[in-house]
């Protein structure tokens, strides 16, 4: 996509991170079931089986405006696996709450063909998930894993979610980042790798083993919660939108897989004026903050609502060359938002004057923040527009920042965007069948 011009197909899809319940939702023939061809559980007890062999995944490609057919994914269950599921409960609490078991999740990140996802089983006697899993679904093997939640001998996750990162010979390798116990509260890895189609001997003898624990990084971070995470020449990071940044050279547990000693990693502060701790009345970092790799550097953006008016909301993109010898983060960019309201294009386009949420940063797009600005005047909170501002030449005199794209998206309520590929959702794609 050229960066001025707004394609007539989008480059990417924005989606919401729930994983519905296919019980729940209107007019199921919408959706498209996912193809399954290879379906395996570690780690996840005796029962890990019958609940990997049914589940089902379901998708709708719908345009992005369309308020109730827009792109999303969901999830069903045989009634064997509730009923399983729901047999585990103690009786006393059956007694009164009875045995039945709902469904949810959410999209934890998609990663090329791999998609991570959250599924919890409800029971009605608990306001917290009755049982909790990792359900991994690859679609170039149409192959669906499931992995325990709950991690072995790790006190709290350090991490939301997994890390996929390439191994030799073309695999993957799930990546978690976890406190190992009260005692040593240093980060340490967990990983899990899938086992070749064909080697179900190993497939079988590894079947009780989930998370392995590998390694740990440094110990340079306390009370570390990251939110984000990626790859960046050759570095796994990881970004805490309060804290700072941890990453290391993962070429070192590649050719180590066993190594139990710390890695060489390093942790860089946020900016001094990006550092804060969330209240528990505040709305999650991810709503204004971002962390990502924007061509070949690593950008953070901090949004900044004003209490006086939504043109007073200061946004804040900052950059860190990892492989630089100073190793620092440096402004790149500050503008209000009134400033933006002012682009070539905005006011023609009729886009919102709101508070942006949830920004958004793409590798491929050098130079480019993505927002999300609500549109509440055109059907309440589900709708938004996604606009596009060039930014890479905002500090040099007689530049200036430019509109590059925008799109009407309707969305439900949701903790934070998915980024996918367009062709993930489409029923010709080899992810459905």
């Amino acid at each position: 996509m050229a960066a001025e011009e707004e394609p007539s197909r989008p480059s990417f899809l924005v989606v919401s991170d729930i994983l519905y319940d296919i019980r729940l939702v209107n007019n199921p023939q919408d959706w498209a079931k996912v193809k399954c061809l290879r379906r395996e559980a570690y780690g996840c007890g005796e029962k890990g089986d019958l609940i990997v062999d049914g589940l089902t995944l379901y998708v709708r490609a719908g345009p992005e405006d369309a308020p109730h057919l827009h792109p999303s994914l969901c999830i069903g269950a045989t009634r064997d696996v509730l009923s399983s599921v729901g047999s585990e409960i103690d009786d006393d609490m059956a007694e009164c709450f009875g045995r039945d078991i709902s469904l949810s999740g959410s999209i934890y990140t998609v990663a090329g063909d791999v998609v991570v996802l959250r599924v919890s089983f409800l029971a009605g006697h608990k306001s917290s998930d009755f049982r909790t899993y990792y359900l991994v679904y690859d679609s170039t093997a149409a192959a669906l894993f499931l992995l325990p939640h709950e991690l072995p001998h790790c006190n709290q996750l350090c991490t939301t979610f997994p890390l996929k990162v390439k191994v030799e010979d073309n695999n993957y390798s799930l990546v978690i980042m976890a406190e190992s116990t009260p005692k040593h509260p240093y980060p340490v890895f967990l990983t899990w790798s899938p086992p070749p189609p064909t080697c179900e001997q190993h497939k079988l003898s590894n079947r009780n083993l989930g998370w392995r624990v590998s390694s740990h990084i440094c110990d340079d971070a306390r009370s570390f919660q990251a939110s984000v995470m990626f790859l960046h020449e050759g570095s796994a990071v990881w970004g805490d939108l309060g804290l700072g940044v941890m990453y290391c050279d993962w070429s070192q547990l590649n050719n180590n897989p066993h190594l139990l000693g710390p890695l060489l990693g390093k942790f860089k502060h946020l900016p001094t004026s990006c550092r804060t701790k969330r209240d528990i009345d505040d709305p999650p970092l991810a709503v204004y903050r971002n962390m990502g790799r924007v061509g070949n550097s690593i950008w953070f953006v901090m949004i900044k609502p004003s209490k006086r008016s939504p043109g007073e909301t200061m946004v804040g993109v900052w950059t860190l060359d990892l492989l630089s010898t100073e190793g620092e983060w440096e402004e790149l960019s500050e503008f209000k938002m009134r400033s933006i309201w002012e682009l070539d294009g905005f006011r023609d386009k009729r886009l919102p004057l709101t508070v942006p949420k949830f920004p958004i940063l793409r590798q491929q797009d050098h130079g480019i923040l993505y927002m999300l600005l609500p549109d509440p005047s055109r059907g309440g909170g589900s709708y938004a527009h996604l606009v596009g501002i060039h930014l890479s030449s905002s500090h040099g005199h007689g530049h200036k920042r430019r509109l590059v794209m925008n799109r009407r998206l309707s969305i439900p309520w949701m903790c934070r965007p998915i980024v996918v590929d367009p062709d993930l959702f489409k029923t010709t794609h080899n992810m459905t069948v």
